[in-house]
């Protein structure tokens, strides 16, 4: 094993060496202004290492040669480059961005700027971008920048109203004036008239689709009227040609994973919000996220793994509990019985959210009342009907619970709200009427089993029993009445 180490660093010393030889070789012809040479040097250094000094010299070689488009290429993988000194990566940057500057292609322009200044902190690069957008949003109407400079002086006077008809004046001057509707955007997005800023936001992205910061907006609005799509791609532009911090950056991220969600991109979306989840580990969003978009790709192994993770930033969560006992019961995992009894508990002292987990109550409802647990199933069928009053099914539990738990009174008030359908339940029913003083109905139920299986079945029980012998002797009496009266007749 030493052996083969050591032949390994031998060989990498050798190719290190020999990429070192060259470009030192290549530097010294670049000096010497003998550019075959050097080129000849640079092109065997960059086929053996990944020399970022070496893609400038060849960048800076076939600039001086006028073949712009190549030269491009190089300073492009100067700057990706693993190694590459700070002067001459500042300089590769540089030359990229005049490039595009002088093709007029901004938006690659814009591109590489931002990536410059993220790579150097460099902000003269901002500084020229904010130089251009003014530039395009600006009018060379003297009249029309009069009335957008009025209203600059109103805003700050609180003037409002008058502001926004100055704005409104200066873009009838000049139509293609795009300062004034930035501002009258501004207004309505502070008020909260969506659609009107929107409206204004549209306008200027359709000319400057490389705005960063208006597209960060529009994109908000978008994503605040759930039109996911587009406000996906309001938050990619954004990203992709913005300056901004690292708060705003993590939240904008996290929004366009969101847009993806919604919109059934979930590589994507995968994609954003584990960048979030990674760089923000106490932030359960993301998380809870991350464990919706497995759950959607059918990896519950994952969504599980997600789902504890953000139980332990917030224990007493209902999503989390809710999405994890979920998962429990779909895998048949009696893990389930634990996550939906706590969301019963905390949901019953807060039932803020308790629609959304009926079902869950349901099934832990059934649970309990399955294993005679009967307290808690009348506990939960209770609860269940104080949002839903007329489910068939948790009346039909509360009723049952309630005869066993001997609660007759409630019992009886739960039984006569529904149309009881098994004979088992009827004669629950039965047996509650009896207890609770109401005999002659309970025998009404009785007579119309009477014949049945369940009806036979029900001379096992005690207190049932008593009333189906009373019933039986009522019935007889009754026969012999009947023929009594036939034979008189």
């Amino acid at each position: 094993m030493k052996k083969y180490i050591l032949t390994l660093f031998f060989i990498f010393f050798i190719i290190t060496a020999q990429a070192s030889e060259y470009h030192y070789k290549g530097k010294s012809a670049y000096i010497h202004r003998n550019y075959e040479k050097a080129r000849e040097m640079f092109l065997k250094d960059i086929q053996i290492s990944d020399e970022g000094d070496s893609y400038y010299f060849l960048g800076e070689i076939e600039k001086n040669d006028k073949n712009y488009d190549l030269s491009l290429e190089y300073f492009k993988k100067a700057v990706s480059a693993k190694k590459i000194s700070r002067k001459l990566l500042v300089n590769s940057y540089w030359n990229i961005i005049i490039f595009y500057e002088q093709k007029g292609d901004y938006q690659n322009y814009i591109k590489y700027s931002r990536d410059f200044w993220q790579k150097t902190g460099e902000r003269s690069a901002k500084q020229k971008i904010d130089s251009l957008i003014n530039k395009l949003m600006w009018s060379d109407s003297q009249e029309a920048v009069d009335k957008y400079n009025e209203g600059i002086s109103l805003l700050k006077k609180n003037d409002q109203d008058n502001a926004v008809m100055a704005f409104s004046q200066a873009i009838n001057i000049d139509s293609n004036f795009l300062a004034p509707r930035f501002e009258l955007g501004l207004i309505s997005y502070k008020k909260g008239n969506y659609s009107e800023a929107a409206r204004q936001f549209s306008i200027i992205t359709e000319r400057i689709p490389f705005y960063a910061e208006v597209q960060l907006l529009l994109g908000r609005i978008n994503f605040s009227n759930k039109n996911y799509a587009p406000a996906a791609k309001n938050f990619d532009a954004a990203l992709t040609y913005g300056f901004v911090d690292k708060k705003t950056e993590y939240d904008t991220i996290l929004k366009r994973g969101i847009c993806y969600y919604h919109t059934g991109d979930y590589e994507n979306a995968e994609e954003d919000i584990s960048l979030v989840a990674d760089s923000s580990q106490n932030d359960l969003e993301p998380h809870l996220l991350l464990s919706a978009i497995y759950i959607k790709k059918g990896d519950f192994e994952s969504a599980l793994k997600y789902l504890a993770k953000a139980e332990k930033i917030s224990p007493d969560n209902s999503s989390i509990i809710f999405q994890t006992g979920s998962i429990y019961y779909h895998k048949n995992d009696a893990r389930f019985v634990k996550y939906f009894d706590k969301l019963f508990d905390i949901e019953n002292q807060n039932p803020k959210n308790y629609e959304s987990y009926i079902k869950a109550f349901k099934i832990i409802m059934n649970y309990h009342y399955q294993r005679q647990n009967y307290q808690r199933s009348f506990e939960i069928a209770q609860k269940n009907l104080s949002v839903v009053t007329q489910d068939y099914e948790s009346i039909l539990i509360a009723g049952r619970s309630a005869t066993y738990l001997g609660k007759n009174e409630e019992a009886v008030s739960f039984f006569k709200k529904i149309s009881i359908v098994e004979s088992k339940d009827k004669l629950l029913y039965t047996k509650a009427l009896g207890l609770s003083g109401k005999k002659n109905e309970a025998l009404n139920i009785l007579r119309t089993l009477r014949g049945s299986s369940a009806y036979l079945e029900a001379k096992e029980d005690k207190i049932l029993k008593t009333y189906i012998d009373e019933l039986e002797e009522i019935i007889k009496e009754s026969n012999k009445q009947s023929q009594t009266n036939t034979t008189g007749m």
